[in-house]
């Protein structure tokens, strides 16, 4: 009689079972690794966004706007006492305001703003800064990892 021969053997599934195993434990660190760097960047366009928002308010408007960047969140406001919020953002908790920066950029009614830098980290010790260039205004967003 010949036997059955259809199926896996128990050795074959435990090969397979360990090599997922092994591959798995690779991809995971790496894969948090760049959700952090992708966090950290993706940080840094939404303060640019704001900060390009401040500036065009600032020209519309004719008033001075400013964007303020707290530990765990950002705000485009009106610059005046009791001025409004316009615009609000929490920071993802990932992500840290590295302190010793400018916590405050204004727009003039002109649409223009002195010097400011703003630096960012994440938990794998990577930064990146944001530039806010004198008198233009543009933002510049660089790796500083």
């Amino acid at each position: 009689m010949k036997g059955n021969k259809k199926g896996f053997t128990l050795i074959e599934l435990l090969v397979v079972l360990l090599i997922i195993g092994i591959l798995s434990a690779i991809t995971l660190p790496i894969s948090r690794d760049l959700y952090d760097v992708f966090l950290l960047k993706s940080t840094a366009n939404e303060i640019k966004s704001a900060l390009h928002l401040a500036q065009q308010l600032s020209l519309d408007e004719s008033r001075d706007y400013s964007l303020e960047v707290f530990e765990s969140s950002f705000r485009v406001r009106e610059k005046v006492f009791g001025g409004k919020a316009v615009y609000r953002q929490q920071i993802h908790e990932r992500i840290k305001v590295v302190p010793g920066n400018d916590s405050e950029i204004t727009y003039n009614r002109h649409g223009n703003t002195n010097y400011g830098r703003v630096v960012l980290g994440n938990n794998q010790g990577k930064y990146i800064m944001i530039e806010i260039m004198i008198g233009t205004g543009r933002v510049r967003i660089s790796d500083i990892y």
